[in-house]
């Protein structure tokens, strides 16, 4: 099975920024152009230690739906999932670019 190529432009959340465990921070947004799509971030601690907790993010005063926020076991999942969050939010409320 092929690894996941996100769509959108993930960066650094905090770039420079260091972890509990003194390594860089796992934390990274995405975006669509100026438009904020998600977040996926490594935890560090507690009973999610070593997941990637995704959100979905998209343009203000839409619709929203659910789940908006999860789980996955890979950064590149995480991705995918946030980047599907956004491309549901943008066609449930007929923002998609054609």
């Amino acid at each position: 099975m092929m690894e996941y190529e996100p769509k959108y432009k993930w960066q650094e959340t905090w770039p420079g920024e260091v972890g509990l465990d003194g390594k860089p921070l796992q934390d990274f947004q995405g975006s669509d152009g100026e438009t904020p799509i998600g977040r996926i971030r490594l935890e560090e601690a507690g009973p999610m230690k070593g997941k990637w907790q995704w959100s979905g993010h998209g343009p203000r005063k839409v619709k929203r739906h659910l789940p908006h926020q999860g789980y996955s076991m890979t950064a590149r999942e995480a991705a995918r999932m946030a980047e599907e969050y956004y491309d549901t939010l943008l066609a449930n409320n007929d923002l998609r670019k054609q």
